[in-house]
């Protein structure tokens, strides 16, 4: 191959990353606002729960988190206009869709309760129940992506990464001592999970596309409110 020819070849592939992050971005912002106009009603779709401008920083984050997961595994658009619509559609777009609705399947199941030692202190059967069936497949998600890790040869950068992350927060809970409690809010748990999803398989793809669901209604139904608090 010439030098002409590689040029040609990076040029094709940069654009083709160019449009994957501008469809993605799009399938981010629409969620956005749906959660913000449709689901909470809200008069300005760009605002979220807290009344704060956060879909900005939204859009300001997400070439950094494209580059983290989504570009690993979204089908580039040089693939027939099928398995597009078949692997970024109906595997991403429609789990990341059902995601927005996670306040509804909370109120289904009865389980209402947030991540911080107040309420999980004080957790009721259906919520406990609840809790135990999200920690389990978040383990098994884990599991699976750890030997995918492994056999892409990168499991040590992962396993620093993702073992890293909670290590910090632990570390700033900790220094701060009984001033503060921490509330892992579930845009949060979206958020440092969802990027970790990345490899080029179904289960991964649709894991990828219900953690990110999971922050954007989060951040559009309730705002980036902090993970720290002042003890009552």
């Amino acid at each position: 191959m010439n030098p002409g020819e590689g040029i040609t070849n990076r040029g094709v592939r940069l654009l083709g990353g160019w449009r994957s992050f501008g469809a993605w971005l799009g399938l981010v912002a629409g969620g956005y606002v749906y959660v913000a106009s449709v689901l909470c009603g809200r008069g300005n779709p760009l605002l979220s729960g807290n009344g704060t401008w956060d879909f900005a920083l939204v859009v300001v984050l997400s070439p950094l988190f494209f580059c983290l997961g989504p570009r690993h595994n979204w089908r580039p658009p040089d693939m027939s206009a099928r398995a597009m619509f078949k692997w970024n559609g109906l595997c991403y777009g429609l789990p990341f869709f059902v995601a927005l609705h996670w306040e509804y399947l909370g109120n289904a199941l009865g389980a209402q309760f947030s991540l911080k030692s107040a309420d999980l202190g004080a957790l009721d059967p259906r919520s406990a129940v609840a809790l135990a069936i999200g920690l389990a497949t978040i383990a098994g998600l884990l599991a699976y992506h750890l030997a995918r890790a492994r056999r892409a040869g990168i499991l040590g950068s992962y396993v620093v990464t993702l073992t890293g992350i909670p290590c910090i927060v632990a570390l700033i809970t900790l220094s701060l001592g009984d001033a503060c409690y921490l509330h892992v809010h579930h845009y949060n748990l979206g958020a440092y999970l969802f990027p970790f999803f990345r490899f080029r398989t179904l289960p991964s793809l649709v894991a990828q596309a219900v953690f990110l669901g999971l922050a954007i209604e989060g951040v559009s139904r309730w705002g980036m409110d902090p993970m720290w608090y002042c003890a009552p």
